[in-house]
């Protein structure tokens, strides 16, 4: 009786390209599942961006379109005190009186004078005692712009750079350009992307008399 051998097996070529198919097929899944991984996290870093910087620029917007505000029609020269490239500090009269009005004729009172600027952060500061607001931090922020306009549409500069140095120039401002541009990607796993707001603030309580 002849007994046969089995020679079906994998042959030692078989399997190295065997290997070699599924080291490409693994390298590819690692690929695919890493590219989806960066984008939902670039994705959510994008969204929670965008969302600081709509919420700083909203306060932004409201407490500047009430500079000048005065329980007879506006304050006296110039509520906007500081009105440079990057920084802005304004006045409004709003509390310290009776509950009917609330206001008392000066901007003394915690509160009544808030300043935004860019330093190590998008900050504000509300003269209350409480120091430093940061609405963006210095890793989100890159570029905080007030760009101020007259009456008329037209842009005011003292300098060239945007800063008004004199009181003429401050008690000529009618509107506020506010420009916020932020950008993310300082990992590995995040995209890098900017991102740019814009808003103009027409201050109503500018321009009227005391």
């Amino acid at each position: 009786m002849v007994v046969k051998q089995n020679r079906s097996g994998f042959t030692m070529v078989e399997l190295m390209v065997v290997l070699a198919i599924s080291s490409i097929v693994l390298t590819l899944m690692y690929k695919t599942y890493t590219a989806q991984l960066k984008s939902h996290t670039t994705q959510q870093e994008l969204v929670e961006m965008q969302q600081n910087m709509r919420a700083a620029l909203y306060l932004m917007e409201r407490e500047i379109r009430m500079a000048g505000y005065g329980p007879n029609g506006g304050l006296a020269d110039p509520p906007i005190t500081a009105a440079g490239e990057d920084t802005i500090t304004f006045a409004m009269d709003v509390t310290g009186g009776t509950t009917l009005d609330p206001s008392d004729g000066d901007t003394g009172d915690a509160g009544e004078v808030i300043s935004y600027s860019l330093s190590n952060g998008l900050v504000r500061n509300a003269s209350d005692g409480n120091g430093n607001q940061f609405l963006l931090p210095a890793g989100d922020i890159n570029d905080l712009t007030f760009v101020y306009k007259d009456a008329d549409g037209v842009t005011l500069d003292d300098d060239g750079f945007g800063n008004l140095t004199t009181i003429a120039s401050r008690q000529a401002i009618r509107s506020v350009e506010i420009i916020l541009r932020a950008s993310i990607g300082s990992t590995v796993m995040v995209a890098p992307h900017q991102m740019e707001l814009r808003s103009e603030v027409k201050i109503r309580n500018l321009g009227l008399n005391p």
